[in-house]
């Protein structure tokens, strides 16, 4: 419940108490100004929780910084403005969140849809390529990529150095790029070839 407003020289008071750490004062600063400026957030913000935190945080804000206390003319102006730039703030990243995940899901939808017959078959020539692979290096590469084991778990798992684990892996890879090399040449020439 709001109590009245108080006078400047009761502020100036309240303030004096908090700086000095009277966690009283802070509370009866709150219970007058409290539902005051949760009503002002909530019309920017337009959203219950949302202004239940930003008030929470203002008041935070007045606690942890009571040292400076005595440079504010105006401890009403002063929560108002705080809260109205949290309020701000809060909404830009909001909405910059929004945008991310709206932009994020734009490109998972299109990486779905290129999940087309030329993936599957990007797919089809690495598991070609792993097959190739001497057995000790197909099993490590395998580990890795499959099962997202570190280099040290690979190494504990069959008893080798971390040295050879990262050896084989480089070998592994190797393997790869010149195995996909030669399959998006062959790619190049299909394409330049069919479509003459």
């Amino acid at each position: 419940m709001n109590q009245p407003v108080i006078s400047r020289q009761q502020e100036k008071q309240l303030m004096s108490e908090i700086k000095q750490g009277n966690v009283y004062a802070l509370e009866s600063l709150m219970m007058r100004y409290g539902e005051r400026v949760f009503q002002f957030i909530l019309r920017l913000v337009n959203v219950t929780e949302l202004a239940e935190e930003i008030t929470q945080d203002v008041f935070v804000k007045i606690w942890e910084g009571r040292d400076s206390l005595g440079e504010i003319d105006s401890i009403a102006a002063w929560m108002y403005t705080l809260g109205r730039n949290k309020a701000i703030n809060l909404l830009k990243e909001l909405n910059a969140r929004a945008a991310r995940e709206a932009h994020y899901a734009r490109e998972r939808d299109w990486l779905i849809e290129a999940e087309t017959s030329d993936s599957i078959e990007l797919y089809r020539w690495v598991d070609e390529a792993v097959a190739q692979m001497p057995e000790k290096c197909q099993q490590i590469f395998i580990s890795k990529r499959d099962e997202g084991l570190s280099n040290e778990e690979i190494a504990n798992r069959y008893n080798l150095s971390i040295h050879t684990v990262k050896n084989q892996l480089k070998k592994s890879y190797s393997i790869l790029r010149k195995s996909l090399a030669e399959q998006t040449l062959f790619l190049v020439l299909y394409s330049f070839w069919t479509n003459k």
